[in-house]
């Protein structure tokens, strides 16, 4: 009984967080994954950045920060406002406001050069 409690328990929970997401959340994640892709690209053809204190203790850097070191050794500021842009569409997702959300995802692709 208990094994069957959980498994529905963790079904619903699972079921719950798939119903969360929303078609803005979904575009946010898809414009992420291609300002990875850009950022990546622009670290490996760059010129090298001092490692920092998080990356010597082999902490994994957050894409802002990927976003802000690119800017700061010249590569533009293109991630960087793509990579706000993306933060403010998520905070309006988790609110709700599809509205703002698709018009911060639409300022994230516009920023990097996606249609």
């Amino acid at each position: 009984m208990t094994n069957r409690l959980s498994l529905a328990f963790a079904a619903l929970l699972l079921a719950s967080t798939v119903a969360s997401a929303s078609p803005c959340t979904q575009a946010a994640d898809d414009t992420q994954a291609a300002l990875d892709r850009m950022i990546a690209d622009l670290a490996a053809g760059g010129p090298p950045a001092p490692e920092s204190d998080a990356a010597l203790l082999s902490h994994d850097p957050s894409p802002s920060s990927m976003a802000k070191v690119e800017a700061e050794i010249g590569d533009g500021v293109k991630p960087e406002i793509a990579q706000k842009a993306l933060e403010r569409a998520r905070a309006a997702a988790a609110t709700g406001n599809e509205d703002v959300c698709q018009k911060e995802v639409a300022a994230a692709r516009d920023a990097i050069g996606l249609q």
